[in-house]
């Protein structure tokens, strides 16, 4: 059976790895979203090549008016000029929403964490991930994220644990009045 200090012991170095892990999963989220930034600028980058030919061709036929491209590529009685007004809008799409995701991106460290969280684009965050290189950045964003997280984890596991020894006490005390009452009669 182990001493009571022992136990003790045993958990404190529990919880100091449980911080450890907490600290390097915390480094990674700032790392994640810089290498988030990175697929989105690959991404608007090669979309722009496509893009800036449209415009070319806008700016100089039709006063600039993306809209007018399309819409004369959807009345051509050519098929292929025809099919192609489907992947002008969805280059227009794309452009404008990576244009939109970099916007987010360049508010505070804060509010970029809740975009990646809550409102970018699925399949590049997914990608990001499936993709993605773990390393240990040192950044002022990284250190405070992982010191952050530690704490976040600590408290919580030291809560759990506080919870559960006084459930646990409460019912031992209940089973003991339980058993003094039996036997009291």
């Amino acid at each position: 059976m182990f001493h009571h200090s022992t136990f003790f012991m045993l958990h404190r170095y529990f919880v100091i790895m449980l911080a450890l892990a907490a600290v390097l999963l915390g480094v990674q989220l700032p790392n994640f979203i810089t290498q988030y930034q990175q697929r989105l600028d690959a991404q608007l980058t090669e979309a722009m090549v496509y893009y800036k030919e449209y415009q070319r061709i806008a700016d100089t036929y039709l006063n600039g008016d993306m809209n007018a491209l399309i819409k004369m590529h959807e009345q051509s009685d050519n098929p292929v000029f025809k099919e192609e007004a489907t992947p002008i809008r969805e280059l227009i799409r794309r452009v404008d929403l990576y244009r939109h995701e970099q916007q987010q991106l360049s508010q505070g460290y804060l509010k970029q964490i809740w975009f990646i969280a809550t409102a970018a684009n699925p399949e590049m965050r997914d990608n990001t991930w499936r993709m993605y290189s773990f390393n240990v950045p040192l950044t002022r964003q990284a250190v405070f994220t992982g010191i952050i997280a530690a704490l976040v984890a600590v408290l919580a596991f030291d809560g759990c644990w506080g919870g559960c020894k006084l459930a646990y006490r409460r019912w031992a005390r209940r089973r003991e009045k339980r058993h003094l009452h039996r036997h009291s009669r």
